[in-house]
């Protein structure tokens, strides 16, 4: 006997409710038509309860006891179908690629990047910042790692150690133009020329369409601060060579390496660029300035952040020749536009009226009845200082910028918290 006739138990049900149903119906209706066909209905019931209790008996009889099950092949087939689903999506999903930088700006129309360090620097203010780090090798300053996810921040250092320079990719974070770009401009005057214009991608402005900036620093050492009961492990690169404001966010760091990121000699440069490099201002740091300094650090030696007996000068002395060395060559590169070449030679920029100056004081009041004085911030000092214009320049477009002025350095001032 052919087991494809088998019943289920779920049908034999379904026969016995149906006819239950049409026994209730049957007392419920009182036409005699319908009666009729009520009966029949209920007479073909019974004959498949028959039909049913005769196949059954038949499968035991043969040995069969597996009863097939319709609402069982379904669920069957309904799992092997959403198996088979799965089992795709996994494929497709193993297969598919994962989505690249590309495809995430042209969805969101944007790049999203991550702080990965903070620089901290001798640098509080944009003017009067170095316009390239190696210009000034004697200034100072560390990037404090930020700690990305659960990444460890001390393993992400090693081996950094055997390199001399990194490269620090970061954000102009104190522009001013650049959170409205059509404010920026396509071309711009550079300090260098003088007034006249050049386009902004022949420059190394900091006010760009995306800002942000590279510079090349030298390691000085890395430090790691091992994790205590209330904070984390923090790793500390110290870095000299620095032309990078306090705060600046650094978006990657990336070793130096000579045969990739330098380039034969026989490079094309502008003249103004070649000029410019070439073009110091001369600075006299004044007597007075340099016991100032000498009488800071012999009040308190730790007096400056970054420089001192912790970052391996042996005595005062050498503290104030390293710092002063600093003082000379930022002041030398101090390059800025005809409207700050005329503030300054007028006397009329002073540090300490800046808002990130602000909570700071000097530890001496500057001299009231000093005038044509100008100040800059740099580490935890406030130097005055003040500029003669030259009259015999060597290049033309120093009449505007004050590349050839003169700068001395007539006191030296403590900056302390108010």
């Amino acid at each position: 006997m052919p087991t494809s006739w088998s019943v289920t138990p779920g049908a034999a049900l379904a026969i016995a409710t149906a006819a239950t149903a049409v026994a209730i119906a049957s007392s419920l209706v009182p036409s005699s038509s319908v009666q009729d066909k009520l009966r029949r209905a209920e007479e073909r019931c019974k004959h498949l309860e028959g039909q049913v209790a005769k196949l059954q008996r038949q499968l035991k009889e043969s040995g069969s006891t597996q009863i097939a099950d319709p609402n069982t092949d379904i669920e069957k087939d309904e799992t092997h179908t959403a198996t088979t689903i799965s089992q795709s999506k996994k494929k497709k999903k193993k297969n598919q690629q994962p989505p690249t930088i590309e495809d995430e700006t042209q969805a969101d129309g944007g790049i999203f990047l991550k702080r990965v360090g903070t620089i901290r620097s001798i640098y509080r203010l944009c003017v009067g910042t170095p316009r390239q780090g190696l210009l000034c090798p004697n200034a100072r300053g560390c990037i404090e790692l930020e700690k990305i996810g659960d990444a460890s921040s001390s393993s992400s250092v090693i081996g950094l150690e055997q390199y001399s320079h990194i490269w620090i990719i970061f954000v102009f974070h104190l522009n001013t133009k650049s959170s409205n770009p059509k404010r920026i401009k396509s071309k711009i005057s550079p300090p260098a020329l003088g007034g006249k214009k050049v386009g902004i991608y022949a420059t190394r402005s900091p006010h760009r369409y995306n800002p942000i900036g590279i510079t090349l620093c030298k390691i000085d050492r890395i430090e790691t601060i091992p994790k205590a009961k209330h904070t984390e492990e923090r790793v500390v690169i110290h870095i000299s060579g620095l032309d990078l404001v306090d705060g600046t966010p650094v978006i990657d760091i990336k070793p130096f390496v000579p045969t990739y990121d330098s380039v034969p000699m026989d490079v094309k440069l502008p003249s103004w660029v070649e000029g410019g490099l070439a073009t110091q201002r001369n600075v006299v740091i004044g007597q007075d300035a340099l016991d100032d300094l000498m009488a800071i650090l012999d009040k308190d030696k730790n007096a400056l952040q970054f420089y001192g007996h912790r970052y391996g000068e042996a005595s005062v002395q050498e503290t104030v020749d390293y710092a002063v060395e600093c003082i000379r060559q930022v002041l030398a590169i101090d390059v800025r536009s005809n409207f700050q070449t005329k503030k300054a030679r007028e006397g009329k920029f002073q540090a300490e009226r800046a808002k990130r100056l602000q909570g700071a004081a000097a530890d001496e009041a500057l001299d009231a009845v000093v005038t044509d004085v100008c100040t800059q911030q740099l580490d935890n000092l406030l130097i005055q200082y003040v500029v003669d214009e030259t009259s015999n320049t060597k290049r033309s477009t120093s009449v505007g910028s004050g590349a050839e002025d003169t700068v001395t350095v007539v006191s030296i001032k403590l900056l302390e918290e108010e």
